[in-house]
């Protein structure tokens, strides 16, 4: 071994690195732990007031810490990227909503006593939803993928959502002969204009004026702004914002007794779909957003195959559809179980959002371990092609930074290749 060379850390060090490296995992069972221990500190209408202090404070910290790290330039132009936004929505609202939809069909025609009723309505809820407002934007930041892209995803995806989720489950749901879903019962006479109202007020307040402050910030005082983000770890500490979401989420199902008042196997049911619906739609995602039937580029190749060469997305933008199509959210969620099943007991309602509740969970645990993975891909040499799909005048995923605080140092980066 030479003077200058390191020694190699041993077995024991890498595996102590490689824990520490994955504080969020454990952080997320400590967060379900405390629910389950405190229930009432967390809950609605609890110690804390959560339905202010979480719901309002720590979703909106969470977009003005998001607000004080992105380009405008780019979010501007990732705005205009009308093709991330037509392949996103689609696969979120239209392509999951089915194929669960499918499934549960399946099942509901079994009749089989052994999963509630219930928990399958809560389950086509769940999969009509938009994507989630915080998780996919901290696992799009952490694995060096297109930031801005994900935060117009979830910006158009919340604000769609609330138009066309309370329409897909009046489709979804409809009566049919000898079988069907529970039916939305409401407890007022508002339906749908109560929904948009709640929807607008909270979307606001946690989501566009937060996002538009912190613009505001970091384009007047540039440099102070990116001195304090580094020196306050705002990355770390959106995280830790997420997982006290995540805590006073669960506080509200362990107060309410809802994982008591559903069945074990729907449980158990739920929380396998929840696996492979996010595996497989992360896998959806990356085939039509890389489109990897088409090989490498050749000479003289057909005029489809150019066109759709263009329709590529570069890896960038790929990782923010991946974590943005399929995640599911609770901030609409949440309002749609109070106000179209209002009309129902608290039994009723808990096991309609069980299943929104343990996916979040599960999209969470899943993106933290997938992030690593897409970090290798984005960071390896870029794929022949990505420089052809990237819009004109965008970052290839060979050379693209991230403009938050953690981006890649410039003698890391790899060179972008043929």
């Amino acid at each position: 071994m030479s003077i200058n060379e390191k020694p190699k850390p041993s077995a024991l060090r890498r595996i102590i690195d490689y824990v520490l490296s994955q504080w969020f995992i454990a952080g997320l069972g400590l967060a379900v732990g405390l629910a389950a221990a405190f229930p009432k500190v967390g809950m609605t209408g609890g110690s804390i007031r959560a339905e202010w202090t979480v719901k309002y404070g720590c979703i909106g910290l969470i977009f003005l810490i998001t607000g004080l790290s992105l380009s405008t330039e780019a979010l501007i132009k990732q705005a205009k990227n009308y093709r991330l936004h037509i392949v996103t929505q689609l696969i979120s609202f239209v392509g999951f909503s089915a194929v669960v939809y499918g499934i549960v069909a399946i099942i509901r025609a079994s009749h089989t006593s052994k999963i509630d009723p219930v928990a399958l309505a809560g389950i086509i809820l769940m999969s009509i939803l938009p994507t989630t407002v915080a998780s996919n934007i901290a696992m799009t930041r952490n694995a060096g993928g297109n930031v801005e892209a994900a935060t117009i995803e979830v910006c158009l995806g919340n604000t769609l959502g609330t138009f066309i989720t309370p329409l897909l489950l009046s489709m979804y749901l409809q009566a049919r002969d000898g079988w069907g879903f529970i039916q939305p019962r409401a407890s007022g006479g508002n339906g749908l204009t109560a929904i948009y109202k709640h929807m607008g007020q909270q979307l606001s307040i946690t989501l566009f004026a937060p996002l538009i402050v912190g613009q505001i910030v970091q384009n007047l005082w540039k440099a102070q702004t990116k001195k304090y983000r580094e020196m306050l770890r705002l990355n770390i500490v959106g995280q830790v914002l997420l997982l006290i979401v995540i805590w006073s989420t669960f506080c509200n199902k362990f107060a309410t007794r809802a994982f008591e008042a559903i069945t074990h196997e729907s449980v158990i049911l739920i929380c396998f779909m929840g696996v492979g619906l996010y595996a497989f739609f992360t896998a959806v995602c990356l085939f039509f957003a890389r489109l990897p039937f088409l090989g490498e580029e050749k000479e003289g190749e057909a005029p489809w195959k150019r066109f759709l060469r263009k329709m590529r997305f570069d890896k960038g933008e790929t990782t923010a559809i991946c974590f943005c199509a399929a995640a599911k959210g609770l901030v609409l969620g949440a309002p749609l179980v109070s106000i179209l099943y209002g009309g129902y007991d608290e039994r009723t309602q808990a096991i309609m959002s069980t299943p929104i509740a343990l996916y979040q969970t599960t999209q969470v645990l899943l993106a933290q371990l997938s992030v690593k993975i897409f970090k290798h891909w984005i960071e390896s040499e870029p794929l022949r092609g990505d420089v052809e799909s990237a819009p004109q005048g965008a970052e290839t995923a060979g050379d693209r930074s991230s403009s938050s605080s953690e981006e890649v140092p410039p003698a890391e980066k790899k060179p972008s290749g043929p």
